[in-house]
């Protein structure tokens, strides 16, 4: 036995150090704006669907339809103060109903009006919910139950003014609402392929897209301004849903649950600090790629943009030993890289959506609701994913940055099968040894700096340079849009008195400040024979060409000595995923709009070790103090399920000596850091 789960750890999870170790560094420009922070990145899900039809309960268990699975008080007919309160305080801003699976059988003209004996908590209900939170809504509509016609009315219901020639608005009137509530985003069905759990066991794509269509002309017609979202699954549903659709969508609908993806009994075996370093790395390996994989087809098939909304995500933990990893430190962490991904603008995320908000069996809130009125006012609680909420909320800014991070790494190791759809695309660990750089270098004048091409091997000499950032030695290569490059080349230094020192960079084509997408090599500096340098370089949905430069980075000296480059390429690369380097620390970074304050995000997803890492803001005088909140507890298993302050948030006050500034983070944590600029 003990060789079998021996076996079991190598074939699905292995990981260890790097055997080359970097220092850690993080230097964040703060005067480089990606672009406002979208909101609605921090959307949840509230659930209020029918359980006769999915929940597997008995006709007399209705709490969440009666009851918003708590966030109702449906004896008072009000929201409960208690759950607001909560909502308010993690930035809820978009709120998806009635939720997930249960929304199959859901009819939502049950739903509203008086002498209701169940669907308590109905539509209307939900949309003073929504309004008390200060949230955007987004309404499911069910695929399985009602027709278009019952879609197109529950548009009128909802966005048109009663004239008294519309049913559904004049009952809405009569329901005490009088103006319309202007929903804007609507989506069809949820994850329709599986079927209905209970009569159809299968949807066709094609049977989706034509029913789709219908609903979708329907409801433009009673209001043309909604937004309309596609269920989207894998690369065939998505192919052959999207030849039918065409240009007749709003967003596509993806929902991801980050897990090893094994089965619970083996997940049972396994040390969690293996369950989670293959956990978090996979929304870099897995969801970002799909979701640029599916925005590129979405293009390709509508002939325009569209953006993706994450209306479900989570840790995909669905057992219970040895702990609801569900509810653990390791899943919140993974919800945070999440939220990092959706902020990217590359991304084009319109929305995310965690599931779900209060109880139920996912909730980051909870007080042992049981779907009865005697338990609605039992004091709540804050699972570990709520404080991810809460932390952006309070402690991250209003402008998107760009930071370059150079950190520790270890190896995750991985059997392929995990990724099969992903990997059916790749060819494992390929490098296409074609160099596609342009076979001299261009080099432009710099004062105090004297560059020439001899041999195949440039020399820049820094006898005296006036400034310091140096990229005036380039090649340049077209390249495929998002694609993997690796850039490799040898460096040799002579005397070069540089504490930053030298290296080689590759650029989209447009520049820093248009594209903010880059990758550098390690850097040299000293006396030193041939060093053998690489990186990897994905490029950007849109690009065509980049450029490779001779680099030294920074803004301030000394600077002399003499350094060559020799042998340099840019060759097409597409990654194997049975290894890959995930650095430790996981950096986001923004800014206030006024830019008096900086705000760094940090997951450290060292399990054992703390991770101290030389911090440089660009552009940016800090004052002498920063604030630091820092979401932790004992182990990366830890829950509140039983302790309810075991994970919690602590708050401490950190010295700013110099910039750049050393920080430490502890470990299988998340740090949120404030830093005030000087007056």
């Amino acid at each position: 036995m003990k060789n079998f789960f021996y076996l079991l750890f190598i074939i699905f999870i292995v990981t260890r150090l790097s055997i080359a170790h970097a220092d850690n560094f993080i230097t964040v420009y703060t005067d480089k704006n990606r672009g406002n922070i979208d909101k609605k990145i921090f959307g949840n899900n509230v659930i209020a669907y029918d359980p006769t039809t999915y929940e597997n309960r008995s006709d007399a268990y209705y709490g969440y339809s009666d009851y918003g699975a708590g966030i109702w008080d449906s004896k008072w007919q009000k929201s409960n103060d208690e759950v607001i309160k909560l909502a308010k305080e993690a930035g809820i801003s978009v709120l998806r109903f009635p939720g997930g699976c249960g929304v199959d059988h859901y009819d939502w003209k049950k739903t509203i009006g008086k002498n209701r004996e169940h669907f308590l908590y109905g539509i209307d209900e939900f949309l003073k919910t929504s309004k008390a939170i200060g949230a955007d809504p987004i309404i499911t509509v069910s695929y399985f139950t009602g027709t278009q016609q019952d879609a197109a009315d529950m548009v009128e219901y909802l966005n048109l003014s009663d004239d008294g020639h519309h049913t559904w608005s004049t009952k809405r009137l009569k329901n005490g609402q009088k103006d319309p509530y202007k929903i804007k985003y609507f989506e069809i069905g949820n994850e329709v392929w599986g079927g209905d759990f209970r009569q159809i066991k299968k949807v066709l794509p094609e049977e989706y897209a034509m029913r789709y269509l219908k609903y979708y002309d329907a409801m433009k017609e009673e209001d043309p301004s909604i937004k309309i979202g596609v269920t989207l699954w894998n690369t065939e549903w998505n192919t052959k849903v999207m030849e039918i659709i065409k240009a007749k969508i709003d967003f596509g609908i993806l929902h991801t649950y980050p897990s090893p993806e094994v089965s619970n009994n083996i997940l049972q075996s396994m040390d969690p600090k293996d369950i989670f370093k293959v956990t978090l790395a996979m929304p870099t390996i897995k969801d970002e790629y799909n979701f640029q994989e599916t925005l590129r087809l979405l293009h390709e098939k509508s002939g325009k943009d569209i953006p993706l909304a994450i209306t479900e995500y989570n840790g995909g933990f669905t057992q219970e030993k040895p702990v609801p990893y569900r509810y653990s430190l390791g899943t919140a962490l993974v919800n945070a890289e999440l939220l990092k991904i959706f902020l990217k603008p590359e991304n084009n995320i319109l929305m995310a959506n965690y599931w779900d908000f209060i109880n139920e069996y996912w909730g980051m809130a909870a007080n042992n609701f049981d779907g009865t009125y005697k338990t609605l006012d039992n004091p709540y609680y804050k699972r570990p994913n709520y404080y991810v909420f809460e932390m952006y909320h309070q402690h991250f800014g209003d402008v998107l940055l760009n930071a370059v991070v150079k950190s520790d790494s270890y190896e995750v190791h991985m059997e392929k099968s995990f990724y099969k759809e992903f990997m059916s695309r790749v060819k494992t660990g390929t490098l296409i040894k074609n160099n596609l750089l342009s076979e001299n270098w261009e080099i432009s004048a710099f004062a105090g700096v004297v560059a020439q091409e001899k041999d195949g091997v440039l020399e820049i000499d820094f006898q005296d340079p006036s400034s310091f950032n140096y990229y005036n030695s380039v090649k340049r290569a077209n390249v495929d849009s998002n694609t993997y490059y690796k850039l490799s080349g040898y460096i040799k230094t002579e005397n070069l008195n540089d504490r930053h020192g030298v290296c080689l960079e590759v650029q989209d084509t447009r520049g820093w400040n248009i594209s903010h997408s880059a990758e550098e090599t390690d850097s040299i500096s000293g006396t030193n024979d041939w060093q053998y340098v690489e990186a990897i370089y994905k490029t950007m949905p849109d690009a065509s060409s980049v450029t490779v430069i001779a680099r030294r980075v920074g803004e301030d000296g000394p600077l002399k000595g003499k350094v060559y480059f020799r042998n340099v390429k840019l060759e097409k690369f597409v990654p194997g995923l049975d290894s890959i380097n995930m650095a430790y620390l996981s950096v986001n970074v923004s800014r206030s709009s006024d830019g008096k304050k900086v705000f760094l995000m940090v997951i450290n997803k060292n399990m054992d070790q703390t991770m101290t890492a030389t911090v440089e803001l660009k552009s940016f005088i800090p004052t002498s103090e920063g604030n630091a909140w820092v979401l932790n507890g004992p182990s990366i298993d830890s829950t509140n399920e039983n302790r309810h302050d075991t994970v919690n948030i602590t708050h401490k006050k950190f010295e700013i000596k110099n910039n750049p500034f050393q920080y430490t983070f502890e470990p299988h944590s998340l740090t949120a850091i404030e830093i005030e600029k000087e007056k």
